[in-house]
């Protein structure tokens, strides 16, 4: 009996002990300071550049159309050939324009007959009604004839000049300096004014380039520009085809945001002397020249961003930091912070999956 209560007692107290042993809180697992690759910040004025999808266009592209109709007499050209400013493309008969002139002609000088026969009728009038040798209706009969010969005058000479430029207008003229293509009529066709198609002219030296850029670039640049937080430094445009480069200047921007698109509309303008860029023809446009004062370049897998903040983590004092931050710029590459870094900031390149703000951290490389 007394064995039993021994035995009944010890096993009570083992039974206390482990229930004492479990109230004890478990120790808590020290998590090491995870590795990060960091790049020290540091501010410098960084070149800028935009690319966007371009055509080229010619700003002197026409399809010459006759001002006078009639049968072509002559055509001065062959396709392909360079012509220059008012070179003769096409003749229109002129035999039935040069007897326009001619009989324009003769008219006005019936007209400058009988105005100078009425102004001499009505000076004699006017010397006799002064005297009242003729009465105020044939004072009013002489000056009416006088204002009617004047006024047919006056419309014989226009009719005249009327007939000369038409006359003028039978050769079809280049009205700019560049390249025609093939003609579109035969000698031998009857042509209409302001309908019928003559030739297509095309100036391809100077060529340019139509793009169109977005809106926030548009802001950007304005903004930018307007604050000095960017420069302006030689602006000029790389036109990129078929994998050659050659080097324009940017020639417009427009001020007005297309409301469909949402896009402004651009142009550059390159030399062309050798002709071989040519209108239609689509290429990239890569403007350059801007200057992004005191930016700090930072690559893209370091910029963070949720539905409110764009930031980046940064390494203090072993432990990880956010930072927001405001980008001015940015490519596929990298980006352009202005706002948001000091120099010396260590910024997180990498193992974003196994950190967060707070963490402890250890630097194992920096850039």
């Amino acid at each position: 009996m007394k064995l039993f209560q021994k035995n009944t007692i010890l096993a009570l107290g083992v039974v206390l002990l482990l229930t004492a042993c479990s109230k004890e809180e478990a120790p808590k697992i020290q998590m090491p300071p995870q590795p990060v690759t960091t790049m020290s910040a540091k501010s410098e004025d960084l070149p800028l550049s935009f690319t966007y999808p371009a055509k080229l266009v010619s700003d002197y592209d026409v399809i010459i159309k006759p001002q006078v109709s009639g049968v072509i007499e002559n055509k001065l050209f062959k396709a392909g050939d360079k012509v220059k400013k008012g070179q003769t493309l096409f003749i229109i008969e002129q035999d039935k324009f040069k007897a326009s002139v001619d009989s324009a002609y003769g008219q006005a000088l019936m007209a400058k007959a009988t105005f100078e026969n009425a102004s001499k009728d009505f000076n004699r009038s006017k010397a006799l009604f002064s005297k009242s040798a003729i009465s105020q209706k044939e004072y009013d009969s002489s000056l009416a004839s006088f204002n009617n010969s004047k006024a047919s005058l006056a419309s014989a000479r226009a009719q005249l000049a009327n007939a000369r430029i038409d006359l003028d207008h039978t050769e079809i003229k280049a009205p700019f300096d560049g390249t025609v293509g093939d003609a579109l009529v035969n000698i031998g066709d009857y042509v209409s004014a302001s309908t019928t198609e003559l030739v297509r002219v095309t100036n391809l030296n100077p060529i340019y380039a139509d793009f169109f850029i977005s809106d926030t670039d548009k802001l950007n640049l304005v903004r930018n520009t307007q604050s000095g937080k960017w420069d302006l430094d030689s602006i000029h445009a790389n036109l990129n085809l078929n994998g050659e480069t050659v080097q324009g200047k940017l020639y417009f921007i427009d001020s007005v945001i297309d409301a469909n698109s949402g896009t402004v509309k651009a142009k550059a303008i390159f030399d062309n002397n050798n002709s071989t860029l040519l209108p239609g023809a689509f290429a990239t446009i890569t403007s350059e020249g801007f200057i992004q004062k005191n930016g700090f370049k930072v690559p893209q897998i370091a910029v963070k961003q949720n539905q409110n903040d764009v930031y980046v983590l940064l390494v203090k004092n072993g432990k990880v930091e956010k930072s927001s931050v405001h980008i001015s710029y940015q490519n596929n590459e990298y980006a352009i912070i202005d706002k948001g870094l000091q120099n010396g900031d260590k910024i997180i390149l990498d193992n974003f999956k196994k950190i967060q703000v707070g963490s402890e951290v250890k630097e194992i490389g920096a850039q």
